[in-house]
């Protein structure tokens, strides 16, 4: 199910984001969240469902088994809406993260259009191909997640960061993925200038009626070194620019939307990954 069944009806979509949000609010350990945090996570996971988002790794809600619940959740939403016919959980049970993930655009990436991986050594090296041990869990998925009943999938014990940082990536619809260089790095990019990317698009705001005026909604936030942008300039501003608002203006016209997409420059002490 993608965004071609919204028929890029705006209002299609908004109905759809109010019905998630009702859906959140009668399970009960989600219901005493902020109201504004029940709209974003409704918000996420509707554009996964709609297609355009490839996944939303679940952020503003934190119930307790979280897996149960959000899996109920995504039981009750198929039984009411096809939308959600694609849609299912990608776990990572070792890290306690959970991603709402669409299966038609999951299934669909190639390495032609896998995002640049950057290794986090001291050189911050562009490598050509994807981390060793990826592919092997691209194409364990692409077997597993094709039964379109199955609600959700597990990725296997024993994977290390090197793996589930440019995984996460892919998944997030970053053009750039960090790739730690070992299992024991933990300061990433400290003091390196970075050029930050967030795409939005204008919505109703989560803190009241649409009647009452609109925000911009950031779905994808990510970052690339100005040293490897300098190095290369397929991951210039310029060019990742024009490749969000190609990619995801075409996704929000079919909800009726229309993409925002932000440039600027920041130094940290260091990135969380």
């Amino acid at each position: 199910m993608t965004t071609a069944h919204l028929g890029g009806n705006r209002l299609g979509y908004e109905i759809l984001v109010e019905f998630v949000r009702e859906e959140v609010s009668k399970v009960s350990v989600l219901r005493s969240a902020p109201h504004a945090k029940q709209v974003q996570f409704s918000m996420d996971i509707c554009l996964v469902a709609v297609g355009v988002r490839t996944a939303y790794l679940v952020d503003a809600l934190a119930p307790p088994d979280p897996v149960s619940v959000f899996t109920s959740l995504l039981r009750s939403l198929r039984l009411k809406s096809q939308v959600f016919g694609d849609t299912f959980l990608l776990t990572v049970p070792e890290h306690m993260q959970i991603f709402f993930a669409q299966r038609t655009v999951l299934l669909g990436h190639t390495l032609l259009n896998f995002p640049s991986f950057v290794r986090l050594d001291k050189n911050l090296t562009v490598t050509p191909r994807e981390p060793d041990g990826l592919r092997n869990i691209l194409l364990d998925w692409s077997n597993n997640i094709t039964p379109p009943e199955g609600l959700s999938y597990s990725l296997p014990d024993g994977l290390t960061q090197e793996i589930l940082v440019p995984l996460a990536g892919i998944l997030l619809d970053y053009p750039v993925a960090y790739v730690p260089v070992s299992a024991q790095q933990n300061i990433f990019l400290p003091g390196e200038p970075l050029d930050v990317y967030e795409t939005a698009f204008s919505s109703p705001s989560a803190d009241s009626s649409p009647s009452l005026g609109t925000s911009e909604f950031v779905f994808i936030k990510f970052s690339c070194p100005r040293r490897v942008a300098d190095k290369d300039s397929t991951l210039s501003p310029a060019c990742l620019l024009r490749l969000l608002e190609h990619k995801f203006g075409l996704r929000l016209e079919n909800i009726g939307a229309s993409v925002s997409v932000r440039h600027y420059t920041e130094t940290l002490d260091r990135v969380a990954l």
